[in-house]
């Protein structure tokens, strides 16, 4: 057989109730070349026997024998695939029947300098309803907007080719949240990004799943903590409000999962000469909404 020009590339872990679904929105497309490569990252959930009840063949399902996270996941399925252009898609989120061909149609005609295409989404949540997400429409070399924060969105939007994960490297094994952040980042430091102006992706969205990387606040801080690391330092270049505006996005995040210390690191950063009293106020309100997540969640232990 020759190879699929496209390659589906899913880790799961415990969705054993949700993979099913994913699995087939992908296999359904309008875009019928293509392969699904699940790595199941040791679920334990009944994941494997859920997958074994779908025959197509050109599902490959791989399993990890130690649970390693999403990333790790990816690149396994990453070095199994064959296709041209690899597209991201998590265990519970859905794809819409034409996104495979809307998003290969601009990847071809952009040409080689174009690396990733991404879509719109909207959230799906448990109880069925369906709201709008993020509709950025950011096209081109784009990174100081990315440097801000995350306007793409969730894995499931993103499809890329090949040879732009020859050269940027996998999405990062190490990074506990930040994964699909980091590694646009990474992506469009190289090559430009394009955008299918369609919802053509189902992010679901359940704040009380403990398998979820944002239902864990210890994870969400540590991914920020090392991107804000990674970036700080050409945060600091972009000019004025754009820089603030990046460096509120942290110290927000930081102050709504808890960290005092994290907030006053970004405080700490920023060069007195570029703050202005607004920022000086944001700063102080968002030290005082983390002490005060902090106490409570001490008190919630106690």
């Amino acid at each position: 057989m020759s190879d699929p020009r496209v390659s589906v590339l899913m880790p799961a872990y415990k969705r054993a109730d949700t993979i099913v679904a994913a699995v087939r929105s992908a296999l359904d497309q309008t875009w019928a070349d293509l392969e699904v490569v699940v790595v199941d990252d040791f679920s334990c959930d009944g994941t494997a026997e859920a997958l074994a009840t779908i025959d197509d063949p050109r599902l490959l399902v791989l399993s990890h024998e130690t649970n390693q996270g999403g990333n790790a996941a990816r690149r396994t399925a990453i070095e199994a695939s064959r296709g041209e252009f690899l597209a991201f898609l998590d265990a519970d989120d859905l794809w819409m029947p034409t996104k495979i061909e809307k998003q290969v149609a601009l990847l071809t005609e952009a040409g080689p300098s174009a690396g990733m295409s991404y879509t719109w989404y909207d959230l799906r949540y448990p109880d069925g309803r369906i709201e709008p997400g993020r509709r950025p429409v950011a096209a081109g070399r784009r990174l100081s907007e990315l440097l801000q924060g995350n306007l793409i969105g969730t894995f499931s939007c993103v499809m890329v080719r090949r040879e732009v994960v020859e050269a940027v490297g996998i999405p990062d094994p190490s990074l506990r949240s930040c994964q699909d952040w980091e590694f646009y980042i990474r992506v469009n430091d190289r090559f430009a990004i394009t955008c299918v102006p369609e919802a053509l992706v189902h992010y679901w969205r359940d704040d009380e799943d403990v398998n979820r990387i944002s239902s864990s606040a210890e994870k969400v801080v540590a991914g920020h903590r090392e991107v804000y690391a990674r970036i700080v330092d050409r945060l600091r270049s972009l000019p004025r409000d754009e820089a603030a505006h990046g460096r509120h996005y942290f110290m927000e995040t930081f102050a709504n999962n808890a960290d005092v210390r994290a907030v006053a690191t970004v405080a700490a950063g920023t060069r007195p000469r570029q703050m202005t009293v607004a920022e000086v106020r944001f700063i102080t309100r968002m030290m005082a909404r983390a002490a005060r997540k902090s106490a409570a969640a001490i008190g919630a232990r106690s």
